[in-house]
């Protein structure tokens, strides 16, 4: 992840941008604010994760460009304010560890394609399959939803990474094996723990914080 600009093609990278700009100009279009607006207990929920990703986000290991990994939040996000508001809310986060980092803007389209909008679809994808073909559980909410969606989600994350950069700059496909892609398990693992343990707190403790949450279909005569 953070895959710098000088592995790819400007073309490409200009192309990603236009790409993830139209997601986020949607997301912007279609975000029901007035529903966050009027819910202090997800305000304070929002500014106060957010505060989290933006340090979690500085905590990257790596050995070479491109080579590294971070915990995303994408699926936490997703779940507690919807992938419209996620999404906009993780560009934030992405912006400001760009500009803390000095890296190059131009990247932002690539990284918020594979970084943002791979595992906020994948997650929503699986909750409305969840929702519509599942029993309404908290339980399974909580295990389904949280933790082994968040890991799938990443995974998939690092793996499109790997593709691309394999397919795309110089590096090749045993060399991104075997220096990026071969650590995947353990950042799936730390995303499962952080996503499962957060939203298993705000579900019980906050409900009314948790915009994919229905307290009283989940809970009520189960």
């Amino acid at each position: 992840m953070n895959l710098p600009a000088q592995l790819f093609n400007p073309d490409l990278l200009w192309l990603a941008n236009f790409v993830f700009g139209g997601f986020c100009l949607h997301a912007l279009r279609t975000m029901r604010w007035r529903e966050l607006l009027t819910n202090p207990a997800r305000i304070n929920a929002l500014v106060g994760l957010t505060l989290g990703a933006f340090l979690f986000w500085q905590m990257n290991a790596g050995i070479k460009p491109g080579f590294n990994h971070h915990i995303l939040g994408a699926t936490l996000f997703m779940l507690m304010f919807g992938w419209h508001m996620a999404l906009v809310t993780l560009l934030l986060v992405m912006v400001a560890s760009w500009l803390r980092a000095d890296i190059a803007l131009v990247t932002l389209g690539l990284n918020g394609l594979l970084m943002l909008v791979i595992p906020l679809l994948f997650s929503h994808a699986v909750l409305i399959y969840s929702q519509h073909h599942l029993p309404k559980n908290v339980f399974l909410f909580v295990l389904l939803n949280g933790f082994l969606c968040s890991a799938l989600a990443i995974l998939l994350t690092v793996l499109s990474a790997s593709l691309v950069m394999s397919a795309l700059s110089e590096y090749s496909w045993n060399k991104v094996l075997h220096n990026y892609l071969a650590y995947s398990p353990i950042i799936a693992l730390t995303e499962a723990f952080t996503t499962g343990m957060l939203i298993t707190a705000f579900t019980v403790f906050k409900p009314e914080a948790v915009f994919n949450y229905d307290e009283d279909a989940y809970t009520l005569g189960k």
